[in-house]
């Protein structure tokens, strides 16, 4: 028998993202991941496609959201590696809004915007994939959002396993997390994908 998705299995309809109705929400574009001490695997490619979304989006009116985590240590705002990298910098009149913790949604105005704005879907793009993105991801289905997550447009790192101690490879955690998502939270799509649409 094939493997199917919640989705499949209850015959679910997944949002088709366009510039049109989604907002485009970018991810902790930040500079932790480049020359800190999170870096991150496939993040020049991620970055490159998160650079091509954004001027699809930006060409067609499109409303883009940018979020930027501040923490102690890590991604402290007051050294260098909090900053959004220049590639996929904010433009004038696109928001940005500050967290602490791995939702988007936490301790943020996202929910509101989103709400003010008339946005039923959102798409995703960012870092880090297991984190953050997917995080967000859950928590705008639980909010009633249809949640598109770019999978080229997203990455993540080696980590340790818990149980074994070997290192699970960035691929094969960014492959699984997506799988997850797939099931039942989020439509998963190719950065082709949003650029046809």
């Amino acid at each position: 028998m094939t493997a199917q998705s919640i989705f499949d299995i209850a015959g679910a309809q997944l949002p088709t993202g366009s510039p049109k109705d989604p907002a485009l929400i970018v991810i902790d574009a930040q500079e932790e991941y480049r020359d800190g001490k999170l870096k991150l695997s496939g993040l020049a490619g991620a970055l490159a496609n998160i650079q091509e979304i954004l001027a699809h989006w930006r060409a067609r009116g499109g409303t883009v959201i940018h979020v930027q985590h501040h923490a102690t240590g890590l991604f402290d705002p007051s050294g260098p590696y909090a900053a959004i990298m220049p590639e996929v910098a904010p433009q004038d009149g696109e928001t940005i809004l500050t967290k602490s913790v791995p939702s988007s949604f936490g301790g943020t105005e996202l929910d509101a915007l989103l709400q003010d704005g008339g946005f039923k879907q959102v798409v995703i793009t960012g870092f880090m994939t297991h984190v953050c993105v997917s995080t967000t991801a859950r928590v705008a289905d639980e909010k009633g959002y249809a949640v598109t997550v770019v999978s080229d447009a997203t990455a993540t790192r080696d980590l340790p396993d818990a149980i074994s101690g070997k290192t699970v490879l960035a691929a094969d955690l960014h492959r699984h997390e997506l799988t997850m998502l797939a099931d039942t939270f989020a439509k998963i799509v190719s950065t082709k994908d949003v650029l046809g649409a």
